[in-house]
């Protein structure tokens, strides 16, 4: 199952926390497996990750370039096992997304600040004038 959506071409934060909090490992490796399920080498080598303070939780980084599922499989020789990941890459992320929406809405109210409230009241005053028929008289 995915760690969750993340956005083409954005940083991934990859963090491991070892058995039992093993502190002071320098071969904690993440293995990137790209959308394709290959292991693109030239493009993403093998990342030593790096422990956070003295915690036994270990921390690397990768872009993915390409929208699909990728894997990263971390493993420590003195610590063997392995934990796999999933990552969900996208065009366009809630975040992305919700950001074009504000960006929409300020478009929208245009440079007298209406919000979209006072438009609506505006259009539907202009609707109802339109629905009564002229008084001639």
């Amino acid at each position: 199952m995915p760690q969750g959506q993340y956005k083409i071409n954005e940083v991934i934060e990859v963090t491991y926390q070892a058995t039992a909090a093993t502190t002071g490992l320098d071969d904690v490796t993440m293995e990137i497996y790209d959308e394709s399920g290959a292991k693109d080498v030239p493009n993403f080598p093998d990342v030593i990750m790096t422990e956070i303070d003295a915690t036994g939780r270990y921390t690397g980084t990768f872009t993915p370039d390409e929208n699909g599922k990728w894997r990263v499989m971390i493993n420590s020789a003195v610590k063997p096992g392995k934990s796999l990941r999933d990552y969900d890459i996208v065009s366009h992320n809630i975040h992305s997304v919700g950001g074009s929406i504000a960006t929409s809405e300020a478009n929208i109210r245009g440079v007298d600040s209406d919000t979209l409230k006072d438009l609506s009241d505006q259009i539907d005053g202009i609707s109802g004038a339109a629905d009564s028929p002229p008084v001639i008289g």
